[in-house]
């Protein structure tokens, strides 16, 4: 009885935790909401931006913290696994995961140090400092078609950075940015007090997020939001540079916020816009994740030093036990594990071609990672999508037709001062619609018909971990544009960070490569890269979907509709929207442009 009492308790105390939380959060949402009504009379356009930006991420918050509460009413997180018994023969792997692991010699000595991960993080730490400063007061005018092609801030963030993040995800790790984070490194470093010194106290509140609602679906979520803030003020063409700064101003300022509140990486795991895409990617990267070379030593061992840390090492503040696969995609790459370590039992290995076994070796899938790869997905879908004559001609529509192009204009004052206009876009009903059509896919082909032996929502989520590579190779393909069509004007602007004209030699020599930077458009080979890479990520899940069947025990079926399906639009829309921007070609269409062209005459847009 006693014992019963004692947890009852416990449950009772946790419950009023989690209430509290949302609580707070719900009134500090209204708040900030209130806020932007003020900061709309005021008229001043980048104290709305950034109200938004605070409301929207609480918002999210609040509302996924009650979904959360209807789903789940009990205060564990048990509701994000996706659990169910196996009624066929064990599924046998037949894959070697991992090459030897390069965490030798030189490597291995330096990763030893306490010093190493503020070095990794210093370089990037001095360079968005810079885009930061020289965003709020360099250049802000805009050409004529919206585009900042003289200011380095916007420049690097947009044709160089972001496009990069995901070409990492090819190359080596998606969790790499996290890694060289500033803004992790920057809350980290004031968190624990010294650059990289283990103390004895860290600053702030520590407090635990509550573990009912540890997901990532914030991320996820979060992501979907910024990119639609980022369209609408025209902020990632490169746009208006004042507004890329109040971004990572943002950033920077609730990572610290949360550093400060909650413990250790809180923010990384929860909440950061790139955690979901960086997360969902890292479990098809060809470079793995720190991890133990044996599970019977983590098991035997009493300390869990790797996680708690000891008298001169940090555990690892992003809570994620390198005696676990399931925990690979949450492994920031901070190495705390590595040094604190007391049997020298991690390591970071290699995977084999083609680098999937964190995806098909996972025996406890999460149903908030599966709901993310369907929501990054959608967003994706919708920068396509968006490229689209068609596209223009709907969201055109709609804003006039509901009004939505009058809220617009009040919500972007003075907007024209850089040299740019907006009647809304993007609409946010289409947006909503279009970012849906991933999740609506997989949601209907998984409920079209009725399987005994796997439910639903276990179908749901093993079709979306197939999907990882479609999102992976759509969004690099995507961004591929603005890094082989415009990162070279970068070179242009680094002596001085900020120039009046952006013609000059690298300019030139884009223009000879076939790129058009001043229209927003790539070279005409740059068309059969992007295809080339998502040919390869459909291939990469057409495997992945052939080890998930057998294993899951779910038809074959069921996978290839929905990745056939999507991978599909992505590759026709690829050829569509990089339309030559002609209507004397034979096939030319209102709605797609020219639906039949020379590749030749291609025109990929940023």
């Amino acid at each position: 009885m006693e014992q019963y009492n004692v947890l009852y308790r416990k449950e009772h105390k946790l419950k009023n935790y989690e209430r509290k939380f949302t609580f707070f959060v719900g009134v500090l949402f209204v708040i900030f909401s209130v806020f932007i009504f003020v900061f709309i009379l005021i008229k001043n356009i980048l104290l709305i931006e950034a109200g938004i930006l605070v409301s929207t991420t609480l918002g999210t918050i609040f509302f996924v913290n009650l979904l959360i509460d209807f789903y789940h009413k009990d205060n564990t997180n048990r509701w994000i696994y996706v659990n169910y018994k196996l009624n066929y023969a064990k599924y046998q792997e037949n894959i070697c995961s991992h090459k030897p692991s390069i965490l030798e010699g030189f490597l291995s000595k330096i990763f030893k140090k306490n010093w190493i991960h503020s070095a990794i993080i210093m370089p990037s730490f001095i360079v968005f400092y810079i885009v930061m400063v020289i965003g709020i007061i360099g250049y802000q005018k805009l050409n004529s078609v919206g585009l900042s092609l003289v200011n380095f801030a916007p420049d690097i963030s947009w044709l160089f950075w972001f496009p990069l993040l995901w070409l990492l995800t090819w190359l080596a790790n998606g969790r790499m940015w996290c890694q060289t984070c500033p803004f992790s490194g920057q809350a980290e470093w004031i968190q624990r007090m010294h650059l990289w010194r283990k103390s004895s106290k860290k600053l702030g509140l520590n407090l635990r997020w509550p573990i009912k609602y540890s997901t990532i679906l914030y991320s996820a979520i979060g992501f979907s939001v910024l990119t639609w803030v980022e369209e609408f003020y025209n902020i990632g063409g490169p746009g208006i540079p004042e507004l890329t700064s109040v971004v990572l101003i943002y950033i920077a300022l609730l990572e610290l916020a949360i550093a400060l509140i909650f413990q250790d990486r809180t923010f990384c795991r929860t909440l950061c816009p790139l955690s979901a895409p960086l997360a969902v990617n890292t479990m098809i990267s060809p470079l793995g994740t720190f991890r133990a070379k044996d599970k019977e030593v983590c098991k035997s061992c009493s300390t869990k030093d790797c996680m708690k840390g000891n008298d001169k090492h940090f555990g690892c503040p992003w809570f994620a036990s390198p005696g676990s696969v399931e925990t690979s995609p949450f492994c920031g790459l901070a190495s705390d594990c590595y040094r604190a370590c007391p049997h020298d039992n991690i390591d970071w290995k290699v995977k084999r071609f083609p680098w999937i076994d964190d995806v098909i070796g996972n025996n406890r899938k999460r149903l908030d990672i599966a709901l993310s790869v369907l929501i990054l997905t959608g967003v994706v879908f919708f920068q396509f999508f968006n490229a689209l004559p068609l596209y223009t001609m709907i969201d055109k529509w709609l804003s006039y037709a509901t009004g939505w192009n009058d809220i617009a204009r009040i919500l972007t004052p003075g907007i024209s001062k850089y040299g740019f206009t907006t009647y809304g876009y993007p609409m946010p009903l289409d947006y909503i619609i279009l970012t849906s059509v991933p999740l609506i896919i997989v949601y209907i082909v998984s409920n079209i018909r009725k399987n005994d032996d796997v439910p639903s929502k276990a179908i749901l989520t093993s079709v979306s971990y197939s999907m990882i590579p479609i999102f992976a190779s759509s969004i690099l393909a995507r961004n591929l544009p603005k890094l082989l069509g415009g990162a070279l004007l970068i070179f242009n602007e680094v002596p001085y960070l900020d120039v009046k004209s952006y013609h000059g030699i690298w300019y030139t020599f884009l223009e000879r490569l076939g790129s058009h930077p001043s229209s927003a458009t790539a070279e005409w080979w740059v068309l059969i890269v992007m295809e080339a890479v998502l040919i390869f990520g459909s291939w990469l899940s057409f495997r992945i979907s052939k080890e998930l069947s057998k294993k899951d025990g779910i038809p074959l079926s069921y996978y290839l509709v929905c990745d056939a399906i999507i991978s599909l639009l992505f590759i026709l829309i690829t050829y569509w929207m990089s339309s030559p921007d002609s209507s004397l070609y034979p096939f030319y269409n209102k709605y797609l442009g020219n639906l039949i062209y020379n590749p030749l005459n291609a025109d990929p847009p940023f």
